[in-house]
């Protein structure tokens, strides 16, 4: 628990700098604490399309695109999309953004972590649950992201 601190405290302290139209403190809701992981969700001040927030998880922040997913139906609302950090940089988490009924995004969804292994488990399950439904406009394989763990 005491590193998950630590691990958060990082985050918070940098990431808002280098995303301040997607992270803001201020606007963050409570974070919800785990035993191997801790969960926060910034509402941003303004909607973004998914594809804009695509670009500055990549551009702004060089995470790794995990997946962009879509409904079946076509539906404005479903669009999502998960990056992560590259553990060789020392950082644990992943990034998760949605679009909701207007086909905008209103939140992003930040998972940290204390351990590589739990890291690339949630990772593997993210790919998992999100395979049950719709369809993938791209999806990083699991071999790809095991070795962004070794």
């Amino acid at each position: 628990m005491i590193m998950l601190k630590h691990f958060m405290d990082d985050f918070l302290a940098f990431v808002p700098l280098q995303l301040p139209q997607l992270i803001d403190v201020t606007t963050m809701e409570e974070p919800k604490i785990y035993g191997d992981y801790a969960l926060l969700t910034f509402p941003l001040r303004e909607p973004y399309d998914l594809e804009e927030v695509m670009d500055i998880f990549e551009d702004d922040m060089e995470l790794i695109t995990l997946y962009h997913h879509t409904p079946r139906l076509g539906d404005k609302s479903g669009h999502s999309t998960c990056a992560y950090s590259n553990p060789a940089f020392g950082q644990m988490y992943k990034m998760n953004a949605q679009t909701d009924d207007t086909g905008r995004v209103t939140r992003i969804f930040v998972t940290i972590y204390d351990s590589l292994e739990f890291m690339y488990g949630d990772l593997c399950l993210d790919l998992d649950l999100h395979a049950r439904t719709g369809m993938f406009k791209y999806k990083r394989d699991k071999e790809r992201v095991l070795v962004d763990f070794i």
